[in-house]
């Protein structure tokens, strides 16, 4: 079928562009005016951008992703125009005309052909594995298996809403800091360079007898200004090595042990890891998912190799009928909270329950751990910068004290 880009305006006069499928143009404008869209210019896309859509949307995609808050926002709405007694393919139709995205629109438009060829859901979704993970494909195959889409649809917004807000607090968390750790950084490079070379070329004219501390604030301050090019040749080998380094499996293994083992960083660190766990099973099995499988998904989700390792010998000794909370346990990577919520859990047989219990009781911890974390940094850094500060004034001080002395004799 034909697709049409089209420019109109709604009732309220907002203009929009998208694209529409129709058998002509006089059908797509009729189909635009019923939906309460005024169009005021359309035209047919060259059938050399649609005659191949599978090539056209890879190709498209290999630069270009779904954002997490389009996505959201696309899962609560199918959600409700499903719950509406809205037919599938209508639900996308009506998604792929009202989103503003138009990576989001390509692929909604291929997703309800695809439907409409007969391939389910969740089938035509997995063509789209850079904007619909593995966790969002499994739920929507279960809910469509178990007939509860709209409610699986639903479960899985609040999920998206969720970790998205938990990212959210942690990146905003981290970056007053980050940023006056930028500043502090040039503030300092900027003395270095240009303030203290000229006052302590005025103690060598003099032949003032330098300290040690300002010898070292020389050689610092001549490495910035004659060899900046090596400075910088230097930082960028050095990041470059460790990136290298971590992506070796060895490498990989000690950057992962090390964060779990920082004395301030590895408490949030593992609060974080131990919220996304808890919350993301806890919405697989309430969709349906069998616990292995949960399990699986939840293992390709966490970044770091020893969880990752704790969670495949948890899942075995799950798969030979051990309780998941001992095997949780006996990794020692968990939190023992953890482990006890999960075994009242399987006793009570709530455990979709209480691993969203603890989902959330994590996510609570992680909320008040960045507002102290943030609320530390913020004078420790000043007192970082107030402190190197110091050092060069020291620098620049006690040679000039020398001179005096040397004056007054």
């Amino acid at each position: 079928m034909p697709v049409f880009e089209y420019s109109a305006i709604n009732s309220t006069g907002k203009a929009s562009k998208g694209t529409i499928d129709s058998e002509n143009a006089r059908a797509a404008r009729q189909k635009l005016r019923s939906q309460g869209v005024f169009p005021t210019d359309i035209r047919e896309v060259p059938a050399t951008a649609t005659g191949s859509k599978n090539s056209d949307v890879k190709r498209y995609f290999k630069s270009n992703r779904v954002s997490g808050g389009d996505l959201t926002t696309m899962t609560r709405q199918l959600s409700t125009l499903i719950g509406a007694g809205l037919p599938l393919v209508s639900g996308l139709q009506a998604l792929t005309d009202q989103t503003e995205s138009p990576v989001l629109q390509r692929i909604l438009v291929e997703i309800r052909e695809l439907v409409e060829e007969g391939s389910s859901l969740a089938t035509a979704l997995g063509r789209f594995p850079k904007s619909f993970p593995r966790l969002y494909i499994n739920m929507v195959a279960s809910g469509e298996a178990s007939g509860r889409l709209d409610t699986v649809l639903t479960n899985l917004a609040d999920y998206l809403e969720a970790q998205q807000e938990l990212r959210r607090k942690v990146i905003s968390a981290l970056a007053y800091p980050a940023l006056m750790l930028i500043i502090c950084t040039l503030v300092v490079t900027a003395l270095l360079a240009f303030v203290v070379p000229r006052i302590v070329a005025i103690f060598q004219r003099q032949g003032a007898v330098l300290p040690l501390p300002t010898r070292i604030m020389i050689f610092l301050s001549d490495s910035i200004t004659n060899y900046w090019y090596l400075v910088i040749a230097i930082i960028v080998g050095a990041v470059s090595l460790a990136r290298w380094y971590y992506r070796q499996e060895r490498g990989r293994a000690v950057f992962d042990r090390a964060l779990l083992r920082l004395p301030v960083f590895r408490t949030l660190y593992l609060k974080i890891t131990t919220a996304r766990v808890a919350s993301t099973l806890s919405a697989l099995l309430a969709s349906g998912v069998g616990l292995l499988q949960g399990m699986e998904i939840v293992r390709n989700i966490v970044s770091n190799v020893h969880i990752c390792k704790a969670l495949d010998d948890a899942k075995d000794g799950v798969r030979e009928g051990r309780s998941l909370a001992r095997e949780l346990s006996r990794s020692g990577e968990f939190p023992t909270m953890l482990s006890h919520m999960i075994a009242v859990g399987e006793r009570s047989g709530e455990l979709e329950s209480m691993l969203d219990k603890a989902g959330k009781s994590y996510q609570n911890e992680v909320n008040a751990a960045l507002a102290g974390l943030t609320s530390l940094l913020e004078p420790l850094l000043m007192i970082v910068v107030g402190g190197i500060v110091l050092v060069i004034v020291i620098s620049v001080l006690l040679p000039m004290a020398d001179l005096i002395q040397v004056m007054q004799q």
